[in-house]
């Protein structure tokens, strides 16, 4: 699985598909591992890298993962991506502000990632169980696209950012 994890690096650093970093998918990996969610929500799918490794982490817990892409393209190869790591994910092809309320489940684990101007739209129209987590990318690095997403989790959630989360990541 290592190896074909590294040819999907190499493929979206090439076709510009703004993948996470491995260590950023480890991170996801070890927080699902962690925390043991059953239903997990992926906003902006690419071409499934950070699907994956959510992905293999689920197995291992028994979770479900839901991911939204608007992209028919990155689909396709999200899709031949899925096939080959043998995962079984739900990819929902659509404007995730318009399918988000078309889900019928409680998510206790959603990562966020795509347009940064909605982020706070995407999380406030999210059915969240009690006990959710939800990461955000980029908060850090595209902080001045999302003032309002930010503004809004520091005051009414308990927030972390990754170097303050105490996570020993090893696969």
């Amino acid at each position: 699985m290592q190896e074909s994890l590294k040819q999907l690096e190499q493929f979206g650093k090439k076709n510009y598909m703004f993948n996470v970093s491995r260590e950023t998918g480890e991170f996801l990996n070890q927080l699902v591992k962690k925390y043991k969610p059953k239903n997990i929500l992926e906003i902006g799918t690419s071409n499934g890298y950070s699907t994956i490794w959510l992905g293999l982490a689920a197995k291992e817990v028994n979770a479900e993962i839901t991911t939204i892409e608007k992209d028919k393209e990155k689909i396709k190869l999200a899709k031949q991506n899925f096939k080959k790591a043998n995962l079984d994910i739900n990819i929902i092809q659509g404007d995730a502000l318009e399918q988000i309320p078309k889900l019928n489940q409680k998510f206790d684990f959603v990562f966020i990632d795509a347009l940064k101007k909605d982020y706070l739209k995407y999380l406030k129209s999210i059915n969240l169980s009690k006990r959710a987590i939800i990461t955000a990318h980029n908060v850090v690095s595209h902080k001045n696209k999302m003032l309002d997403y930010l503004d809004f989790v520091r005051n009414n959630y308990e927030s972390r950012t990754y170097e303050e989360l105490d996570l020993e990541v090893k696969l």
